[in-house]
C-alpha cells in the first residue's frame, strides 16, 4: 500500500478529529507498517542528493559551528557563471559523522514522493503547502527550542528522534510531551508552539507546514487581539479602539481575498504532452486534476459544472466517481474504468475536453 494523505488524517483520529483540532491541539498517531517507504524512505532522500541541482538554500547541512557550503559543494565556473555543483563527498560525510543535519527544503520539487503527498495536503486543506526533509545521525539538536509561524505536520520515516513540545511560546509555556518519535509515527503540531528535536541515531522525518490564510483565521486572530488588549481600568472606549480594528481587519480580509483569488489560478506543474498537443490515445494513462487547489462542482440534470483556473466547464456526470478522486487532489487510471457508466469513445471525447481547457493533466501510467 502506498502512503496517502488519507492515511496521515485517519492516524491522527480522522476528519472529524482534523477539522476540529487541527492548529489547536497535539495530535499523534500511527499510519500502517512499511506503507511510507517508497514515498518518503531512505531511498527517497539518496535520489533527491542525486538528482538535485543544488540549488542555494535548497539543500544545507546545519551544524555548529556552522558549516559553509563552499566546504561540502564543489562548483565550476565557467564565463563568470556557475555551470555545475557537485557534493565534496568525503566533507559531507565527515560533516553528518561529526553530527550534522542534513536539510533539504522544499523536496518535494524533486522527488515525486514527497509531492504527490503536498499536493494532497493541499486539496485537502485548501491552501498553500510545503514539505522539508531532515537526515542526521547524531545525538544533538540541529534547531534547538523554537516555534514556527505555521502548523506543521511531521513524519518519522526512518530511524527515531526525541522530541519535547511545549503549549505555546516562551518562558510561561507549559511542557505537554516529551517523547520518542519511531518509524510510522505522525503528529501534528499547532502553529506557535516551541518544539526542540534530538537525535537518538539515525533519523529521517518529513515536515509537512500549512499557513492558513483563510478570512476566519484573520478575524479570530484579531478578535483575540482585541479582546486580550491591554486595558486601564477606569478609561472609557470612545469607540475609536474598535474602529481601529474594524478597519484593520477589514483590510486584512481583503488582502487575504486578493490571495486566494491570484492562488485560485495557480497550476500543478505539468504539460501532458503530447496529449495537450495532439490527439493521442489515453490508454495506459494517469490522470490528475491541473489546478493546485480543488475544483468547484455542482452536478444537476446529468451533468457537472466545474469551475477552475478561471474556466468554467459541463462534462457528462457519469465522470463523477473520478472527479471525486481529482477533487480530492488523486489520480486514477484511465484504463480503470470501474464505475464509470460511458464508453471508451464517450471517456476519450469527455477527457480531450478537460485536457484542452488546461484542467487535466495526463501522464504515462508506470
Amino acid at each position: 500500500m502506498t502512503l496517502s494523505w488519507e492515511n496521515i488524517v485517519d492516524a491522527l483520529g480522522g476528519e472529524s478529529v482534523w477539522r476540529k483540532s487541527f492548529g489547536n491541539e497535539l495530535l499523534a498517531g500511527r499510519v500502517p507498517q512499511g506503507s511510507w517507504r517508497a514515498s518518503l524512505g531512505w531511498g527517497v532522500i539518496d535520489h533527491i542528493m542525486r538528482t538535485t541541482t543544488i540549488e542555494p538554500l535548497m539543500i544545507r547541512l546545519s551544524s555548529e559551528p556552522m558549516a559553509y557550503p563552499g566546504t561540502y559543494i564543489s562548483t565550476r565556473i565557467d564565463g563568470g557563471d556557475i555551470v555545475h555543483r557537485n557534493w565534496r563527498y568525503g566533507a559531507m560525510v565527515e560533516y553528518l559523522r561529526s553530527g550534522a543535519t542534513l536539510v533539504a527544503n522544499r523536496a518535494d520539487r524533486i522527488h515525486v514522493g514527497p509531492a504527490r503527498l503536498r499536493e494532497e495536503f493541499e486539496y485537502f486543506a485548501d491552501d498553500p503547502a510545503w514539505v522539508n526533509c531532515y537526515a542526521c545521525w547524531t545525538t544533538q539538536s540541529a534547531f534547538g527550542r523554537h516555534a514556527d509561524g505555521h502548523a506543521t505536520v511531521i513524519f518519522q520515516a526512518e530511524g527515531s528522534k526525541r522530541w519535547r513540545i511545549w503549549e505555546g511560546s516562551g518562558p510561561g509555556a507549559r511542557l505537554i510531551e516529551e517523547a520518542d518519535m519511531h518509524a510510522g509515527d505522525v503528529w501534528h503540531i499547532p502553529r506557535g508552539w516551541d518544539h526542540e528535536a534530538t537525535g537518538i541515531g539515525p533519523s529521517l522525518h518529513w515536515t509537512f507546514g500549512l499557513h492558513a490564510s483563510t478570512p476566519e483565521d484573520l478575524a479570530r486572530t484579531a478578535l483575540d487581539a482585541w479582546s486580550n488588549r491591554p486595558r486601564t481600568e477606569g478609561t472609557p472606549d470612545d469607540g475609536g479602539e474598535l474602529d481601529s480594528l474594524m478597519t484593520a481587519l477589514a483590510s486584512d480580509v481583503h488582502r487575504a481575498r486578493e490571495v486566494r483569488s491570484a492562488q485560485s489560478l495557480e497550476r500543478r506543474e505539468g504539460l501532458s504532452l503530447p496529449w495537450s498537443v495532439e490527439s493521442v490515445p489515453y490508454t495506459g494513462t494517469r490522470l490528475r486534476w491541473a489546478a493546485r487547489f480543488p475544483p468547484l462542482v455542482e452536478a444537476g440534470d446529468g451533468l457537472m459544472a466545474i469551475e477552475s483556473l478561471g474556466v468554467r466547464l459541463r462534462i457528462d456526470g457519469r465522470l463523477a466517481p473520478w472527479m471525486n478522486e481529482w477533487s480530492a487532489g488523486r489520480t486514477t487510471l484511465r484504463d480503470d474504468t470501474a464505475g464509470i457508466a460511458l464508453t471508451d469513445a464517450e471517456i476519450d471525447q469527455a477527457l480531450d475536453s478537460l485536457v484542452r481547457a488546461g484542467l487535466l493533466l495526463v501522464e504515462q501510467a508506470r
